[in-house]
């Protein structure tokens, strides 16, 4: 029985060494396969980011609200004027909630959806 001792130590370590070498490859693997992931996320970001700056160039929808942002604004400090300001404002207190997500995405869609996550909170 004693030479069979180091024949079944040699397969034990040659086990050994072939499981530790295959475990080695799969979370070389997984991690190229993160890594790729990742970086197919970021350039699809990048180009959406891109796409927007570029479609944004051509478009009113931010200087609109800018201005409309403005007139409300100035509608505080005249007098006259008040009192049609705090009805707009209980009318729309009024607004169903879908309607309320509605106009803050379609205001943060303007200033950007990242602008929009920090008047939601949400990240």
């Amino acid at each position: 029985m004693p030479p069979l001792l180091p024949l079944f130590g040699q397969m034990a370590l040659q086990w050994g060494t072939h499981y530790l070498k295959t475990r080695h490859r799969e979370k070389r693997a997984v991690a190229r396969a993160r890594h790729k992931h990742l970086m197919i996320a970021a350039e699809s970001q990048q180009a959406w980011q891109a796409a927007m700056a570029s479609a944004s160039g051509q478009s009113w929808k931010d200087e609109a609200w800018t201005l409309t942002f403005i007139v409300i604004l100035a509608m505080c400090f005249i007098p006259s004027l008040q009192p049609y300001l705090a009805e707009g404002f209980a009318i729309l207190d009024t607004t169903p909630d879908w309607f309320r997500w509605a106009m803050l995405a379609s205001i943060g869609a303007s200033f950007g959806l990242r602008g929009f996550d920090r008047f939601t909170g949400r990240k």
